[in-house]
Order: structure tokens, then sequence, then C-alpha cells
């Protein structure tokens, strides 16, 4: 019995570390099965940058680069795992900054001119966590696009 109380207790503290770092978006929602969501433009994650380990385990933000700004009900969609399952929606959407307000190291974009756009985060995640990032409209029914990029935290 309480062996099982301590598994439970750790799922507990995993999905409240999730749900702080997508700024208390609804834990472990299904996405609604649909057309992938499509921004209509290319769109890089820059930071964290894909494929990085070590991040901080509260980089604070996304930063995507687009061509032009995508609107603010695009946000997104974060699992533990290469696949849509258990994951949570941000609760912030994309906003559009200055190059200058992207954390470095970022990736270098391969857009021209690109636009920098940010989801904000609110907390952060657990040590050592591999994280899938997925961008979503949520203003229409689909299915987020990616996953864009993906990082594990030190």
């Amino acid at each position: 019995m309480q062996a099982l109380r301590l598994i439970a207790g750790a799922a507990v503290l995993a999905c409240a570390g999730l749900l702080a770092a997508c700024g208390g978006g609804a834990a472990f929602t299904a996405p609604t099965p649909g057309p992938t969501c499509v921004p209509g433009e290319n769109v890089q994650m820059i930071y964290p940058i894909p494929g990085a380990t070590g991040v901080p385990d509260a980089p604070q933000q996304f930063v995507f680069a687009v061509a032009s700004p995508l609107p603010n009900n695009w946000n997104a969609y974060v699992t533990f795992q290469n696949s849509l399952a258990n994951g949570v929606y941000t609760n912030a959407g994309m906003e559009t900054i200055s190059a200058s307000q992207v954390p470095q190291p970022a990736a270098t974009p391969s857009i021209a001119n690109p636009v920098y756009q940010s989801i904000t985060l609110a907390g952060s995640f657990l040590s050592g966590q591999s994280v899938y990032v997925w961008l979503n409209n949520g203003a229409t029914n689909c299915t987020p696009l990616g996953p864009l990029g993906s990082f594990t935290t030190k």
C-alpha cells in the first residue's frame, strides 16, 4: 500500500510539473481528432534548440521563427514522449518578440527575414525530462502539428 502511495505521489508531482511548465493548461487533454493544424507557412522552433540536452528545467518560453506572425490563438501542446498521448496545451498563445529578446543559445532559423514568436511558460519541468513541443491552433478543431522540436532538461 505504501508503494502505491509513493507511485501515486510521483505521478501527481509529474503532472504538477507539466502544468506549471505550461502555464496551467488542462492536464492530459487528448488532442482534437481531425486534420493537422497547418499554419500556412514554415514554422521552426528555435528555443530551446531542438535536440538540445541540458536545457534548464525552467526555460520560461518556447520561441519559434515564422515568415509572418501567427495569431495569439496558436499555442503549444507539450508531451514527454514522441506521441500526442498524455500531453497538455499551454494557456499562453503566440506573442511576437524582437530578435534581441530571443534567449541564447538558440537555433539559427533558415527562414529569410524571420518573425520571432514566443509562448510564455509559467513554471518548470522535471529534471532530466524529455519534452516534445507541438504547435496547435486553439481556434479550430485540429490535431497539433509536430513535434516541431524536443529537448531534455538537465
